[in-house]
């Protein structure tokens, strides 16, 4: 399952709002995301600082998160296990 946050920011660009216009339409931007899932940037003098995302794009990316997570701390053990990140060999 693609999730769509991740699709739009490889294929579109972002929807782009200061954080007035965020304060100024915030009901409508949260419907964009909610219903549309179309992620929201969010911007302050001229630099990004927040994205706004539906619940289920956010699970979706905790998810992911987790799992990438765990499958480096998996790579850790198997290369600590062989010797080869951190290891003293006592010569």
């Amino acid at each position: 399952k693609t999730i769509v946050l991740a699709q739009n920011m490889e294929t579109d660009k972002l929807t782009s709002v200061t954080a007035q216009e965020l304060r100024n339409q915030l009901s409508d931007l949260i419907n964009r995301t909610a219903y549309l899932k179309e992620p929201i940037l969010v911007t302050r003098q001229g630099k990004s600082v927040a994205v706004l995302v539906s619940v289920e794009d956010w699970d979706e990316f905790q998810s992911l998160k987790k799992a990438s997570e765990a499958l480096e701390a998996g790579n850790t053990d198997q290369t600590e296990d062989r010797g080869e990140k951190g290891a003293s060999t006592g010569i």
